[in-house]
């Protein structure tokens, strides 16, 4: 699993969640009850200073981007690059995830637990 940020969308996210050096921000998968995992271009992310048993992190641009451990189940070993577009914004890209659906499930964290 990797965890790749363009420079567009650090400078985005940056701007979009007013931040300052040393700030940190949460990646994690945005799920519809009742319906299968869906790794598509629009995930969330949320300011973040206190990291809670990250599973990536990776620091960019003065700015701790990381993944929880809570959140494990949705990333799984997939690759995510996080891209800016103009007219979408910050996005999402699993080059690595078949169909763009994974069979994770969030009972895979608690079963860890």
């Amino acid at each position: 699993m990797r965890l790749i940020i363009t420079d567009q969308a650090s400078q985005a996210i940056i701007k979009e969640l007013a931040l300052q050096a040393d700030d940190g921000v949460r990646f994690f998968g945005k799920q519809v009850p009742g319906q299968p995992v869906n790794h598509d271009h629009k995930q969330g992310y949320a300011k973040d200073n206190h990291p809670v048993r990250p599973i990536i992190h990776v620091h960019k641009d003065e700015i701790d981007y990381h993944i929880n451990f809570a959140d494990a189940w949705f990333f799984g070993s997939h690759d995510c690059l996080i891209d800016y577009d103009e007219t979408e914004g910050v996005i999402f890209t699993f080059p690595d995830a078949p169909d763009g659906i994974s069979s994770a499930s969030i009972d895979y964290e608690r079963f860890l637990q």
